[in-house]
């Protein structure tokens, strides 16, 4: 009798210790795997951001992975297509969460997604890094959850206005938007840069998302004749609006007081940006938050290592900048988990990323987060279109000889 209790009661502690040990274990991480989620644009007019985003964090994940991981655990990424629309967005990071099991998500396009998903990281508390995005709604107030790798729109919008209205006067500024989120943000950054100059905005001019919509917001711009004009759309609706006007320009005679520099954001998509604008791209300023990676200007170490692994694995998607971004983005997410140690949850991986100061990843940047800081990298790259090819803007006059 007493035998049978003593396993009674064994058995008891055994099955207290399992249940103990299932309830402890974290979503998404196994001895064996760490289960990640993107809720991206793979297809629809933005579609060249999302895959060229999820390619630059693959050829990372694949680099570590076949290198046994992280703790032994391999990075299993379930990407999803939410074609750049804030409802399907929802639906699929709700999937993730529910039905994949995540851990967290990596890289999600765009500021009126990622601003649709916000509630669901908040309630769910699931840990979004690297959206591909510069809004500041994304940055302040700091959100527990989000972890940005890039710099801001704010930023970029303070460089070209830095380099409009301090080094060539220039007092006539002009913005071309996406209305949503992501548009909005930029236009309310390069607002802010004005400011500081005692300036606003000549004109405004807004589209709607996912559609090319460009004419009505074009002749408002042109009718102010801007001096330069920041753009805030994705690459077939930005190309198209400077095609068109250049058009118009030479229809009318090429007059010098409708020629703008324009701007486009990071965001844009500078390759495909390049391509759709073909010979009418040469002068176009593209700011960039990455280093250049093109032949002679690839200068940092992690630049190299990308060209080197994609050229390696024979991605289909070839260098880009967005790419680039995701490859760069998934090297300090990877180095955040191998500095939280092996015993991984959300809330160990949200103080280890915290606690992250002055890592350098060899890209010419230091990335640091703090609990009052979830954005890792503050550069700006300025860089100008000339015959197809991005290069490194370094005076603000070679613009306006352009």
């Amino acid at each position: 009798m007493r035998s049978f209790r003593l396993l009674i009661m064994i058995f008891l502690v055994l099955a207290i210790l399992l249940f103990t040990a299932i309830a402890m274990a974290e979503q998404g991480v196994t001895d064996k795997e760490i289960v990640i989620g993107m809720s991206t644009a793979l297809s629809g007019p933005a579609s060249i951001l999302g895959t060229s985003f999820k390619s630059g964090v693959e050829l990372y994940l694949d680099e570590v992975n076949s290198g046994g991981g992280v703790y032994g655990r391999k990075i299993k990424l379930i990407a999803y297509d939410d074609q750049y629309e804030p409802t399907n967005a929802v639906a699929q990071v709700k999937t993730l969460d529910r039905t994949d099991r995540i851990f967290c998500l990596l890289g999600d396009v765009g500021t009126p997604t990622a601003l649709a998903i916000k509630p669901i990281l908040d309630e769910q508390k699931i840990p979004l890094f690297a959206p591909f995005t510069g809004a500041a709604s994304l940055r302040v107030p700091v959100d527990r959850y989000i972890f940005n790798y890039r710099a801001s729109y704010d930023q970029e919008a303070e460089t070209f206005v830095q380099g409009m209205v301090d080094v060539l006067r220039y007092d006539k500024i002009a913005v071309f938007y996406q209305d949503d989120g992501y548009g909005k943000a930029v236009l309310e950054g390069t607002k802010l840069a004005l400011k500081k100059r005692g300036l606003n905005p000549v004109a405004t001019g807004a589209y709607t998302r996912n559609y090319e919509d460009i004419i009505p917001a074009m002749e408002t711009i042109m009718a102010e004749k801007p001096q330069a004009v920041v753009m805030a759309g994705t690459y077939s609706a930005c190309a198209r609006f400077i095609r068109v006007w250049k058009r118009k320009v030479i229809l009318a005679g090429n007059p010098k007081n409708l020629d703008p520099v324009f701007m486009n954001v990071s965001f844009v998509g500078p390759e495909p940006l390049a391509a759709l604008l073909e010979n009418y791209g040469n002068g176009v300023v593209v700011t960039q938050v990455v280093p250049p990676y093109s032949q002679g200007d690839a200068n940092f170490a992690a630049v190299k290592e990308y060209l080197s692994i994609l050229g390696r694995h024979g991605y289909p998607t070839p260098p880009n900048a967005v790419s680039l971004e995701g490859y760069l983005a998934t090297k300090v997410f990877v180095e955040i988990l191998r500095r939280n140690g092996k015993n991984l949850t959300r809330e160990s991986f949200i103080q280890t990323a915290e606690a992250t100061r002055n890592l350098d990843i060899q890209a010419g940047n230091r990335i640091s987060f703090s609990h009052e800081n979830h954005q890792g990298s503050q550069f700006v790259y300025p860089t100008l279109i000339q015959n197809g090819v991005f290069v490194p803007l370094s005076d603000w006059r070679a613009v306006k000889s352009k």
